[in-house]
């Protein structure tokens, strides 16, 4: 759903007045009449929730009018998420804890319900002068979410790998894994990492999540990979929101410059959304003809929601070394077989795996010469922007897949 524009019309008492190029406003029919004169373009926000503002909004100029449906919790939301908005809220008598939450906005200002049109546009006016353009702190971010198309096909591992594969490019910091195998992930155990994320209270009051309270959260591994996980639970999946998954991954996002999501394999009242929203779908399987189908099945169903148009890609985890004979079929096969472009192969290491496991750490620290690790740096380089990595990174990566 979107916003309805109001069309501006000229009025002589608003002549001279600097015109506000486009305003979002969630206020009365009374305020939209008085503002539409000195607006380009006004957007009426009552149709839409507070999350869908944001989204659309968010970052951009926007007046709020308390007491109108929601003015709350958009302004809490805006204050969490898009801090780099310009904000003006018209109140007789604002609450203390939304004034607070009104300083954490970059630009900002308070006026009376009665403020005349030409007030509003010179204070949007001061707020533009005084506050340079800001660049959104989630540009350049990433997302992929890596997701088992079968029981046990190692999405765990290739996550976990694939996160530090980027560490190691990127730098310590940059990179955070997010479990969200809520009711009985592994993450937190293979890397010895303290579950450390409240689902409870996150689910209770989504809003609330905020970069401080999102580190409180992380734990970070000694290579610089930072770590959500929630306390194993068998009842997490039924107190998980849509809400707050989608906004624990917005803030995260904001937070890091690559967010990669261990997915569970079932489907869950978030999984559609989340899938729809990242930069990178990641579909993991194996080379055997049930678990081919049920790839090729869950890719061309992630396809049908992907919004940016890029197709799942599909991995084929737990191959063969290419020097051992096993009775199987050659990969170009089996993308026939499928009618599906296989993006990545990565070869079986089962001594490996155990180790770092049991000593809590990347398979890359343990052995950094595994073909594993070889081919989760190439299927890093395959799938990251060109701008994301440094060139020095590329070329240790390169180095080490050209194994």
């Amino acid at each position: 759903m979107s916003a309805q524009p109001l069309r501006a019309e000229a009025a002589p008492s608003t002549a001279g007045i600097q015109q506000i190029e486009a305003l979002a406003a969630l206020a009365s029919a009374e305020t939209l009449q008085r503002l539409a004169p000195v607006s380009g373009r006004l957007s009426d926000l009552s149709a839409l929730q507070p999350p869908e503002i944001v989204l659309q909004y968010g970052g951009g100029v926007v007046l709020i009018e308390q007491g109108q449906p929601g003015w709350d919790h958009l302004l809490l939301l805006l204050a969490v998420e898009r801090p780099s908005s310009q904000v003006v809220v018209l109140s007789d008598q604002l609450p203390a804890h939304m004034v607070r939450a009104l300083m954490k906005i970059d630009a900002s200002d308070i006026l009376p319900v009665s403020a005349s049109a030409g007030e509003v546009a010179a204070v949007f006016q001061r707020l533009a002068e005084a506050s340079p353009p800001i660049a959104d702190e989630r540009t350049g971010s990433i997302c992929w979410a890596f997701r088992g198309a079968v029981g046990g096909a190692g999405v765990s591992t290739i996550a976990i790998e694939s996160a530090f594969a980027l560490a190691r490019a990127l730098g310590p910091g940059k990179v955070c894994l997010v479990d969200l195998n809520l009711a009985d992930g592994m993450t937190a155990s293979f890397l010895e990492a303290i579950p450390k994320l409240d689902l409870k209270a996150l689910s209770a009051a989504p809003e609330r999540l905020d970069a401080r309270l999102l580190a409180a959260w992380c734990w970070q591994h000694e290579d610089g990979v930072s770590i959500i996980a929630s306390p194993r639970n068998p009842d997490a999946d039924a107190i998980a929101t849509e809400a707050a998954i989608l906004h624990l991954l917005e803030v995260t996002c904001g937070a890091f410059e690559v967010v990669l999501v261990d997915m569970p394999r079932h489907m869950m009242p978030w999984t559609k959304a989340v899938l729809s929203a990242v930069d990178q779908a990641i579909i993991v399987s194996e080379l055997t003809v049930p678990s081919l189908h049920a790839a090729a099945d869950m890719c061309r169903d992630v396809d049908a929601l992907r919004r940016n148009g890029t197709p799942a890609r599909l991995v084929l985890n737990r191959m063969f070394p290419k020097k051992k004979f096993r009775a199987g079929f050659a990969v170009d096969k089996a993308e026939v077989a499928i009618d599906r472009k296989i993006d990545v192969t990565v070869t079986s290491d089962w001594d490996a795996a155990r180790t770092a496991v049991n000593l809590g750490k990347p398979i890359a620290d343990v052995k950094p010469k595994s073909p594993l690790v070889s081919d989760i740096d190439r299927l890093v380089l395959k799938f990251a922007p060109e701008t994301l990595l440094s060139r020095q990174g590329k070329d240790q990566a390169r180095r080490r897949a050209a194994r």
